[in-house]
């Protein structure tokens, strides 16, 4: 893909709201790699980069044109197998049978200027994954490249949140002396990650031709299903995986961070917004949602 094209797809078709806004401010690093060592070398330019707070997601595009690859279980083996070269997976047949590669982080949170580890999960996508007669076809995961793109949803809210603090309080979260502001402040943060994550289900929704691979948000918005279990790397059946929505898990991150601050208690980011799906029998949330 020209830089052109990407720019394009960058600015026009990317429909994750949060990676969108990364991108518009310029914390999305992008490279190109080939094997499993590149990965590994930009993967730790990535670490200092977040360490720093100037990166927060890092997409690695994998050079390849359509006609290399016929469907996308071979794609993904081919993002399998860098995984593998780069010593984050053994084998990438079981990796991309529903195996999840989380890669700690030890980095100064962007909430509490505490030290914490932040996993950071790696997720495969790929150019069928956006063909309906696919066996694996999945809109949510598709690109027109090769990619594997590297994320913590925990870490980027919380840059959300240093972000309007520093917009409504010019100064570092952890510096608000009273407990009530930063409250508030965090139940805005929570809210727009809320909606942020409601515009990203519907825009993908909206893209899907059958409803069985579509994302979902749930009546009560308090979580979302896909046709994949979200933070995995890779599957090569699909099912349906409820997940946790940010009125739930980010409430968890905001209480965590006020407690650090103001009751001396150890902040440990853990997994949440990434802490994976439950299987949903299709047949059961059909009727349900009217499908």
């Amino acid at each position: 893909m020209s830089p052109d094209a990407f720019a394009v797809w960058r600015d026009n078709d990317v429909r994750c709201s949060a990676g969108k806004r990364e991108f518009q401010l310029g914390r999305y690093m992008v490279e190109h790699v080939r094997n499993g060592y590149q990965f590994s070398d930009a993967l730790e330019r990535f670490r200092h980069e977040a360490e720093a707070h100037r990166k927060t997601g890092f997409l690695a595009i994998v050079p390849s044109v359509a006609e290399d690859f016929p469907d996308s279980l071979s794609e993904l083996r081919r993002l399998g197998e860098i995984m593998v070269d780069a010593g984050l997976a053994d084998s990438a047949g079981a990796l991309i049978n529903g195996g999840t590669v989380a890669v700690p982080f030890e980095l100064p949170c962007p909430v509490t200027g505490m030290m914490a580890i932040y996993e950071f999960f790696p997720v495969a996508f790929c150019r069928h994954a956006a063909v309906v007669a696919d066996p694996l076809y999945d809109p949510s995961l598709s690109s027109p490249f090769l990619a594997i793109n590297t994320t913590s949803d925990a870490f980027a809210f919380g840059m959300l949140v240093k972000d309007l603090c520093e917009r409504h309080f010019h100064c570092e979260p952890y510096e608000v002396q009273n407990r009530h502001d930063l409250e508030r402040l965090l139940q805005k943060c929570a809210a727009a990650w809320q909606n942020m994550s409601i515009n990203t289900i519907t825009g993908y929704n909206k893209i899907a031709a059958r409803p069985e691979r579509a994302v979902h948000l749930a009546e009560d918005r308090k979580s979302w299903l896909a046709p994949h279990n979200d933070p995995v790397f890779a599957e090569t059946v699909k099912e349906m995986h409820s997940h946790e929505m940010p009125v739930v898990y980010a409430e968890r991150l905001c209480q965590k961070w006020l407690s650090a601050l103001f009751d001396g208690a150890s902040y440990r980011p853990g997994r949440d917004g990434q802490s994976g799906g439950s299987f949903v029998d299709f047949r059961d949330i059909a009727g349900a949602l009217r499908l």
